[in-house]
C-alpha cells in the first residue's frame, strides 16, 4: 500500500511537471521569442520529466528499503532510504542532460564560450550542504569513538558509561554499526553527483543567439540546483537520525555527567535543525525554478 500511494503521488507530480513545463519554456520571450520556446522546450520538458522520474523513483526505494529490510538490520535500513532516495533523483538528473537532442539544422558557426561548474552553483544552498556536511562528518567521528559493543558483540551499537560503582549502556547509539555505512553511502552519493553536475555544464547550447544561451543558462542552473538539492537531503537525513539518536542516548544515561548532557541537547537541537533542512532540500531538489524566482 505505501509503494502504490507513492507511485499515485509520483503521477500527480508528473502531471504538474508536465503542465508546468509549457509555462516555463515561453517565459522570457519577446521579440524572437518563438524561437526560444522551441529551443528550449525539449531542454526544460526533458529534464523536468526525468527528475520527477527519479523523485518519484527514489520515493519507491526508499520505501522499499524501509519496509523489506529484514530484522537483523537493527535500523540501518533508515540511515541508507535517504542516500537511495538523492541516488535516484541524480540518476534522473543526469538521464536528463546525456540524452538532450543535438542542434539540427543548416551549418552554424558558435562562439568558442568556457562554462564553468561553479557558475552554475547555487552559492547559498552549495554552502549549507557543505556545513551540514562537516557537521556530520565530526558527529559521526565522534559516536564512533564514543561508541560500545552491544550485548551481541555488534560494535558501536551502545553508549556506556561509567559512574562510581554504575555501569548503564543506552542505545541505539550512532557508532561503527551505522556509521560507515553512512559514511559510504554519502560518499557515493558525492562521487556521483560530480559526473551529473558536468554533464550538465558540458550539455551543447540547443541553438545560436543570446536569448536562447540566457534561457538555456537558466535550465542548466536549475539542474544544478535539483543536484546540490539532492546532495543535501543526503546529508541532512543522516544527520537528521545522527543528531536525535545520539541526543537521546546521551540524555538517557544514568552515568552522563554535565557536558555529556550538554552535548547531547546540542546533538538534538543539530538533529531538528537538519530536519527542517532535509524537508528544505526536499522541496529545492522537486522545484529548483521556483528556487530561482525567490
Amino acid at each position: 500500500m505505501p509503494l502504490l500511494l507513492i507511485a499515485g503521488l509520483a503521477t500527480v507530480l508528473l502531471a504538474a511537471a508536465l503542465l508546468a513545463t509549457r509555462r516555463r519554456a515561453t517565459v522570457g520571450a519577446g521579440v524572437g521569442g518563438t524561437d526560444v520556446s522551441a529551443a528550449m522546450r525539449p531542454i526544460v520538458r526533458r529534464s523536468t520529466i526525468t527528475r520527477f522520474a527519479g523523485f518519484g523513483i527514489g520515493l519507491a526505494a526508499a520505501a522499499a528499503i524501509l519496509t523489506a529490510a529484514p530484522p537483523n538490520w537493527l535500523g540501518l535500513e533508515a540511515a541508507l532510504a535517504a542516500p537511495a532516495f538523492a541516488l535516484c533523483l541524480l540518476a534522473g538528473v543526469l538521464i536528463g542532460e546525456i540524452t538532450g537532442t543535438v542542434p539540427t539544422g543548416p551549418d552554424r558557426a558558435a562562439p568558442i564560450e568556457v562554462r564553468s561548474v561553479r557558475s552554475y552553483l547555487p552559492r547559498f544552498m552549495t554552502g549549507a550542504v557543505i556545513v551540514l556536511g562537516a557537521v556530520l562528518a565530526v558527529l559521526l567521528t565522534a559516536t564512533s569513538l564514543m561508541g560500545s559493543a552491544d550485548d551481541m558483540s555488534r560494535a558501536g551499537r551502545f553508549l556506556t558509561l561509567n559512574c562510581q560503582d554504575l555501569t548503564a549502556s543506552t542505545g541505539p547509539w550512532p557508532g561503527v554499526y551505522y556509521s560507515l555505512p553512512i559514511a559510504a553511502s554519502v560518499l557515493i552519493g558525492i562521487a556521483a553527483a560530480a559526473p551529473t553536475l558536468h554533464a550538465v555544464t558540458r550539455r551543447r547550447r540547443p541553438a545560436s543567439g543570446d536569448a536562447v544561451r540566457a534561457a538555456d543558462d537558466d535550465a542548466r542552473r536549475a539542474s544544478a540546483r535539483a543536484i546540490v538539492a539532492a546532495c543535501g537531503v543526503l546529508v541532512a537525513a543522516p544527520l537528521t537520525g545522527t543528531g536525535l539518536y545520539t541526543g537521546m542516548a546521551m540524555t538517557g544515561n544514568a552515568c552522563a555527567t554535565a557536558a555529556v548532557t550538554a552535548f547531547g541537547w546540542t546533538a538534538l537541537a543539530l538533529g531538528l535543525t537538519a530536519f527542517i533542512a532535509s524537508c528544505w532540500f526536499a522541496a529545492m531538489a522537486v522545484f529548483p525554478y521556483r528556487a530561482a524566482q525567490r
